[in-house]
This record gives structure tokens, sequence and C-alpha cells, in this order.
């Protein structure tokens, strides 16, 4: 696709071909969204049944994207805010950017609650019987008032740029010289209130697993400030991809000392997310505890693979690139170390997931019921390899394909570059 332009007025002109590759894409998110909803239907008419999931894994790729996608949105926040608070000046030609990824990220993460649910309908029921003890109701109330917050904070960027264009969504509000210094006061104090909430948000998500004493694996006080660890990777790694994609595109014009600068902050992350990890685990197996046996798993049981891939490939791998001077001036290597972290965050809350829900807590025979009929009789295990249907992953990917889809018009819609007038 050739090249967007910005004029001054901060709107991009696009060309014929840039109009039929839009449309296309559009269209083809529409059709992986039409896909995924049928998909979504068909479960909610047959039952959680069609997916992979059973006693023993109750939760299973919807909450892995939820955790997921979570991590992205604060991320994201977080490195907008921090460098608004602490003067980084340098950040400013990707924070609207950053605060745009992270609010249609925690959309995102709050969608595939519903999916997980089995019965979407009833979610009421949460808040008109809450619990408010429980770590669940904590998170899902966070989570709505991170996306308010995060929707206001990007009206909040782009407001005066869309006065100046005449659009409805400035709300009629000028652009005077006291009402912009009034906003950018606004932006400052939402600063002030977005950076902890954006870590409240991911600590919450945390102690849902941290909080669960009879759950070894999980149970630990480091599991808070590992998510916000993976987090900081995880949303860092894809504003950098996406302010890389817009500015090939013309949406964003920044230097390759803004990427450089990203990079560097980018592996100081990753160094600090593996010695966490480390942490985590080595205080597990050395003193042999019975949460060691989980960490044997991942060290040389079924989950080897996933373990050893995310610490070769997801933390080692794009460190080793970043730290390198010549490597982290050069764009390319940049984006290429993003994407390896990105996945080698997923792969850590795909390891997290299976190794502490896959076996029974208590590892008695015959087990629990995993509702496989065999031969007219209910089958029972203490563990159980979870392996997603065709079902949960159409329902993902049509999740995935409304938020490239909600991206995409935002970007189209509000201005990306701030005006020289800022």
């Amino acid at each position: 696709m050739s090249a967007t332009t910005i004029p001054a007025g901060g709107v991009a002109t696009r060309s014929a071909n840039d109009r039929r590759a839009l449309g296309a894409w559009i269209g083809l998110l529409l059709v992986v969204m039409a896909v995924g909803a049928a998909a979504f239907v068909y479960q909610f008419d047959t039952g959680l049944i069609v997916t992979g999931m059973r006693n023993t894994m109750m939760w299973g790729q919807y909450i892995l994207f939820f955790m997921f996608f979570v991590g992205l949105s604060a991320g994201g926040l977080i490195v907008a805010s921090a460098g608004r608070l602490f003067g980084v000046k340098a950040f400013k030609p990707i924070t609207r950017l950053a605060v745009l990824e992270a609010t249609v990220a925690v959309m995102l993460a709050a969608t595939f609650i519903l999916p997980d649910l089995g019965r979407p309908e009833r979610m009421l029921n949460i808040f008109l019987h809450a619990n408010l003890t429980s770590p669940m109701i904590w998170d899902i109330s966070i989570v709505i008032v991170y996306m308010a917050l995060s929707a206001f904070y990007v009206w909040l960027y782009a407001r005066a740029d869309l006065a100046r264009r005449g659009s409805w969504l400035a709300f009629g509000t000028g652009t005077s010289e006291r009402t912009l210094a009034r906003e950018e006061r606004a932006k400052g104090a939402m600063a002030w209130v977005a950076l902890p909430a954006a870590i409240l948000l991911h600590s919450i998500t945390a102690w849902i697993f941290g909080l669960q004493i009879s759950r070894g694996f999980w149970y630990s006080s480091i599991m808070a400030p590992m998510f916000i660890a993976s987090a900081l990777v995880s949303g860092l790694g894809l504003v950098i991809l996406l302010a890389l994609v817009l500015r090939r595109l013309g949406r964003l014009q920044f230097g390759d000392d803004l990427v450089a600068l990203l990079g560097g902050l980018l592996g100081t992350f990753i160094a600090v997310e593996a010695f966490l990890v480390l942490a985590e685990y080595l205080t597990a197996f050395y003193p042999g505890s019975p949460e060691g046996d989980a960490v044997t798993r991942m060290l040389v049981g079924p989950y080897a693979p996933l373990f050893w891939f995310e610490i070769g490939v997801g933390l080692l791998l794009p460190f080793a690139i970043l730290v390198v001077r010549r490597l982290r001036t050069n764009p390319r290597w940049v984006a290429a170390a993003a994407g390896i972290g990105i996945v080698g965050i997923f792969v850590h809350r795909l390891d997290l997931v299976l190794n502490g829900l896959s076996y029974a807590n208590i590892q008695l025979p015959p087990g629990l019921p995993v509702g496989t009929d065999q031969g007219g009789e209910v089958a029972f295990a203490t563990s159980y390899w979870y392996v997603p249907t065709i079902v949960e992953w159409l329902i993902v990917v049509g999740v995935l394909a409304f938020g490239a889809l909600v991206f995409t018009i935002a970007v189209i819609v509000l201005p990306m570059q701030e005006s020289e007038a800022h």
C-alpha cells in the first residue's frame, strides 16, 4: 500500500489504491466478524461443552486472551501516562497512539469475558448479587472504569484537532487559548489518574490468580509485579509495532531516534520480566516445596517446550537484539524484537493457565469428571490436557477482527499526529 500524506490540517489524503485496499481490509474484517458471531451463537445455543474446557480446566482460551489484552492495555497507558508525568517529551508523537491502543485492548479484554461466561445474558447478576470480597468483582469493576477512562483520555487528546476540523466529535467546544490551556491541565490530571489505574487493572487481574491458596503454582505475592512487568513488555511492544506501521502509512511522523529510545526501554522491561520469572520459579523449585512439582513440569514435563520457548525465544532473543546498539537503532530489528517479545508474553500467559489448572488439586483416583462419555460412563481424570476447539478459535478470531476494525476506524477518524499548534 502506498503511503498517505498528512497536510497541515492533520487529515490524511488517500489515493484510489489506498481506498480500495482499505475497503478490502474492512470487508475482510467484517466477514471474519460474521463467522465469529455465528460461532458464538452456536456456542450459546449448545453450551460450553463445544469448547475444550472441562471441570479440571474451567478457564481456557477466552481467559487467556482476556489476560493478554488486559496486559496490552495496561502497558500502553502506562507508557503514555508516564511520559507526560515525567516530562518525557520524546514520547509525544506516540502518546495518542498509546492511549488509543490501550482503549481498544481493554475493550477486547472485556469482550472476551462474554463467551467465557457461557450464559452472558446473566452477567447482570454479577452486579445485582455482587460478592465484594471476590477478586472477580474487583476485576470486572476496574475493567469497566478503566475502559471509560481510556475512551475519555483518547477524546481529550484528539478534541482540539477535531474542533479545528469542525467535527461533531469535538462536541461544540472551541479552540481558544483558554480552552487549550484548560485541556492541557486536564491531560496532566488524567495522567495522574490513568497511571495508577493501569497498574491497578493488571494487579487485580493478577490477584485473581495469586490469591487462590488452593493453587500453589499461582499463590504468590510476586504475581502482581510479574503481571505488571509482562504488561510493560507486551504493551510497549505493540505500541512500537503500530507506530512503525502508521509511520509507514503516513499517519504518524517521528524519527528513528524515538525508535531507538523505545527499543532501549523495551529491552529494560524484558530484563525485569526475566528476573521476576527466575525469582518466582527458583523460589518454588529450589526448596523442594509441593509447588515445585508444577515448576518441574515446566522444566522437563509436558509443558517444557512452551517454557523453554518463552525463555529462549520470548525473552532472551529480543533482549539480545535490543542490547546491541547497532540493532537497537534499526527500526526493523526493533520491530522484530517487539513482535517476538509479544509472542513470548503470550506463551507466558499460556503456561500460567495450563500449568495452574490442568492438574486437579487433589490427585486421587478416580479424579474429576471431565464430561467425556465413554461407553455410557463419565470419564474421570486427575489431569487434563486442554486443546481449544474450532469453535473457540472462530470466536477468538472474530473478536480480534472486531478490535482491528475499531482501531482502523479510529485511526481514520481521529487525528493521530498532533498539530503544530500543540
